[in-house]
């Protein structure tokens, strides 16, 4: 049984929803308080952070270890490619489609705050890609795909998941009618197929 949230929890997940639905500019400490079960002017999110920026840090570390959970999840190596693929964009999609809020505030809110930019950049995206890197180079080695440039392929992967993904959270709907299952099988396909060595 999941224990109960904290106070703290409850915060971050009520700031995370209003700052997505509405932007961090246009979201107040009394909206977040309210949002949490608070009364709007008890304060009382000053008791866990110092300020709404650091409340906005917060909210995107905890994205943060979701992306370092999804990248450890790579260092199954009894799965073959084919399976590893799938399971690899399957990942992505689901942990990325539970934080919709957040990649609306990555998309849109963080261009006046640098060094959380500059987190995100490196501890969501190009770890994840030099990860996606790693993983594809030690099928390589495993003989499973043939040489190639593995950080570009990376490139590809992790930008087309994301990219599927962020504008379903922009525009609240999918560009396109395709389920998550038929994603990530045409992508297993297309990377097993193209990367499969010669006979």
């Amino acid at each position: 049984m999941k224990p109960p949230s904290t106070g703290r929890e409850r915060i971050v997940r009520a700031a995370i929803r209003l700052f997505g639905e509405r932007g961090y500019d246009r979201t107040s400490v009394p909206d977040i308080q309210e949002a949490a079960g608070l009364s709007r002017g008890s304060g009382a999110l000053y008791k866990h952070f110092s300020s709404k920026e650091d409340l906005l840090a917060a909210a995107i570390e905890q994205f943060v270890g979701t992306a370092r959970e999804g990248r450890a999840e790579l260092g199954e190596k009894t799965l073959s490619i084919e399976e590893g693929s799938r399971r690899l964009v399957g990942s992505m999609l689901q942990k990325l489609g539970a934080n919709r809020d957040v990649l609306r505030i990555l998309w849109r809110d963080l261009e006046h705050f640098p060094e959380l930019k500059a987190s995100a950049r490196t501890e969501i995206m190009q770890s994840t890609y030099l990860a996606v890197a790693e993983w594809l180079r030690e099928h390589q080695r495993q003989g499973e795909l043939r040489p190639h440039d593995s950080e570009a392929v990376a490139a590809v992967i992790v930008g087309s998941v994301a990219m599927f993904r962020v504008f379903e959270a922009i525009w609240g709907e999918r560009a396109i009618d395709i389920g998550d299952e038929r994603f990530a099988s045409a992508w297993s396909d297309l990377l097993v197929q193209g990367l499969k060595p010669p006979p």
